[in-house]
């Protein structure tokens, strides 16, 4: 790539990029008032059945076969709009308690069917697989969705604003049945969906959205229904063109109650600065979910214990910037995207993380659902007073609604307060999408915070533009320097950052060839401070090819410009001095397809590092050996050199056992080490799904210090944990 001629600073600089939203956003709007011309969407209508439906996989009641299919599914990879290989049977029931799919795959070689994967929440994609999407209220912007492979083995997630769901729209657990069968003609899938596991309008007779998916793997083909085509590049979370089922009458959620107490028992012992302490764990707690209406929840907590959440991952910060850590725990995972406000794992103005860490959680208060076209998000959590922390109450409430077809506008206010302390956060935003998967974005907020005399501000807006083919994507990221809100996550503060990243992704394969597609970028950054000071500029470009294998190879070319105002230390002790740094990358990465026997990727980098130089290696490794048992390891490995201090590494190892002896017991064990902390993390947790909805979980957690040449072990916990749901 050439760019030795040009200036960083005058291509990435707020004069080059800084295009006159306003002006851009009044002209998308004109276009976009006519709104899209109205087509007639597909309609499938849900029978009403008075026969018990045994879900088993097999579509053996009578009334199945008294229902048409739905087989009109079309391909959307590789060809869009092409006719399947392979044949699609969908039939649909109900009954005052349930929503029945039936489905027949057709598959000319079954002894090819991949269905292999046990473990719920597991890496079904892997297989051969189906989805399912609800969207309830019709809203045509937020669904469920309901993913299965050929054994029923099941993955759930919920789509927000058509967007891919994700990790903790993924952490998402629904409770509903599903059995899967592979046959001597493909397979069949079985699947209820209770009515209180979903949220629907109080209506005498209901239409929701519908799309459903099947993919096989293969082929590397995906078969959907109703056509939604590659210029919505959303795929099947594409909510607005969903089609309508119908046929639904007389439902009645009612106001349901769920009770979902815990006891734990275990022990733990420390040992820190050579004094040893030992505690023996018990404790118990409970959910509860109320449904104030068929639309609107209740969720209170008592005593909330997460002592059978997973470790995090290891991370070595190499920036002066602080790392983002996702959300694991389960109650704070459940509808967390109704409160998502700003530029994910940038700056946050609600992250959960922030609550319960440091301090046990005595209680809470969650509200959520959906009024009309408005979703609402309201949360209310007390800590305990203890390390060195007083007892802080979190609140949170998060509106948005529609004001026109894929048009929605909201709002949020968060509150930190302890008994001498007070920070609260309120902000708006609103999102404008047109032209399939195109949008355009802005939000504002603003901090009030008693130890700070005047309100700090963040701000952002981008447009969106991307099809298939195409994608440009623009804005502007302004954060105060003393922007704090005390239950959000700030990755950077003092910056004003404008960007725009293009590309070009043309498809060149129709199955037979090598490469399916290309996809060529160029990106381009400024920040400065708000004195003016031009701190970042990077600008690189890339190349990937996507084979028709799913396997993926590509080359990046990086350009960065540092100026460091003030020097920062490295985990290990290693200063990074302040200056002006100019630093030039090259990086290679290739990733295999995981539904291999083996899979892996890699990802080679060496360059510049703030007067130095860093050659990066990271790359993992998996193979899964049974239906039962998945090995996979990881290393991210970097050899730097500092003129003026030498060469040092930092390295960070991982490797994960996944053991499912069936659909209802499974395992995972996860050993980590860096060498910036020199400790060594096993993390094990055995996991019985003894009733839908109600676990065991048997957790063992131990850290060892092997600095020094040390083997100590100074920290082992042990639990039992016991969690039941009771419906009424």
């Amino acid at each position: 790539m050439v760019v030795a001629r040009w200036s960083l600073w005058k291509i990435s600089s707020p004069n080059f990029l800084n295009i006159k939203m306003n002006r851009l956003i009044f002209l998308i709007a004109v276009f976009t008032m006519h709104g899209l011309s109205a087509t007639e969407r597909p309609t499938v209508t849900a029978h009403l059945t008075d026969t018990p439906i045994t879900v088993d996989g097999i579509l053996d009641e009578a009334i199945w076969q008294t229902v048409q299919p739905i087989t009109e599914f079309v391909q959307r990879l590789p060809q869009d709009g092409g006719i399947p290989s392979e044949k699609s049977e969908m039939r649909i029931l109900y009954d005052n308690n349930h929503l029945y799919f039936g489905f027949t795959f057709f598959d000319s070689e079954p002894e090819k069917v991949r269905a292999t994967i046990l473990n719920r929440g597991g890496w079904i994609h892997r297989d051969d697989k189906l989805e399912i999407a609800l969207d309830t209220y019709l809203d045509r912007r937020n669904a469920y969705l309901f993913e299965m492979n050929p054994l029923g083995t099941q993955d759930d997630a919920l789509i927000s604003d058509e967007n891919r769901p994700s990790l903790d729209e993924w952490a998402w657990d629904g409770v509903y049945i599903s059995e899967g069968r592979v046959t001597d003609f493909g397979w069949v899938l079985e699947v209820a969906i209770p009515w209180n596991t979903l949220r629907f309008p109080s209506k005498d007779e209901l239409t929701m959205g519908l799309a459903v998916k099947r993919y096989i793997n293969r082929k590397n083909e995906s078969v959907i229904w109703p056509h939604i085509g590659l210029e919505y590049t959303s795929d099947v979370y594409q909510v607005s063109q969903y089609a309508n089922l119908t046929g639904l009458k007389n439902i009645k959620r009612g106001n349901d109650i769920k009770i979902k107490p815990f006891g734990i028992g275990g022990a733990q012992k420390q040992t820190f600065d050579d004094e040893t302490t030992s505690d023996n764990m018990g404790n118990s707690g409970v959910d509860i979910y109320y449904g104030l209406k068929s639309n609107l929840t209740l969720n209170l907590t008592y005593n909330t214990d997460f002592a059978q959440v997973e470790a995090d991952n290891a991370q070595i910060n190499l920036t002066r910037f602080n790392l983002f850590y996702p959300e694991k725990r389960e109650f704070f995972l459940t509808r967390s995207k109704l409160f998502s406000f700003g530029n994910p794992k940038q700056t946050e103005i609600f992250f959960s993380r922030r609550i319960g860490l440091n301090q046990d959680v005595s209680g809470g208060t969650r509200v959520y659902g959906q009024i009309g076209k408005t979703s609402i998000g309201g949360l209310n959590i007390h800590t305990h007073a203890e390390n060195n922390m007083p007892a802080t109450a979190y609140s949170a409430l998060r509106l948005r609604t529609d004001i026109r077809d894929r048009t929605t506008i909201g709002a949020i206010v968060t509150d930190v307060s302890t008994s001498d302390s007070q920070n609260t956060v309120m902000g708006i935003d609103g999102q404008m999408r047109f032209w399939g998967s195109s949008s355009v974005n802005a939000w504002y907020s603003q901090v009030e915070d008693s130890e700070i005399d005047d309100p700090s501000v963040a701000s952002m807006i981008r447009l969106d533009l991307k099809n298939d083919r195409y994608f440009l994507s623009t804005g502007q990221h302004r954060v105060d320097k003393d922007f704090n809100p005390a239950l959000g996550f700030v990755q950077r503060q003092d910056m004003i950052g404008t960007g725009i990243i293009a590309g070009f992704t043309p498809r060149v394969g129709d199955g037979d060839e090598l490469i399916r597609q290309w996809r060529f970028t160029i990106y381009a950054r400024d920040v400065q401070n708000h004195a003016g000071i031009h701190e970042t500029g990077v600008l690189n470009g890339g190349i990937e090819a996507i084979l028709e294998t799913r396997d993926k190879i590509g080359l990046k070319v990086i350009q960065n410009k540092e100026k460091l105002t003030t020097g920062f230390t490295l985990g290990n002790g290693v200063e990074i001095q302040k200056g002006n740094y100019r630093d030039r990358k090259i990086s290679f990465s290739a990733r295999t397809n995981q539904s291999r026997g083996v899979w892996g990727n890699v990802n080679l980098e060496k360059g510049d590092y703030f007067g130095g130089n860093k050659t990066s290696m990271s790359g993992s490794i998996g193979k899964q050996f049974s239906n039962h048992l998945t090995l996979y390891g990881s290393a991210n490995q970097n050899i730097i050199f500092m003129s003026s201090q030498g060469e040092f590494t930092a390295n960070v190892y991982g490797f994960t056992a996944e053991v499912a002896l069936n659909r209802k017991w499974f395992g995972k064990a996860i050993i980590q080490y860096d060498n910036f902390s020199e400790q060594l993390q096993l993390y094990c947790r055995i996991n019985w799904i003894h009733t839908p909805g109600s676990d065991l979980f048997i957790v063992l957690n131990q850290r060892y210090d092997l600095s020094e040449g040390k083997n100590d072990l100074y920290q082992n916990t042990q639990v039992l944990k016991l969690t039941y749901l009771f419906q009424i």
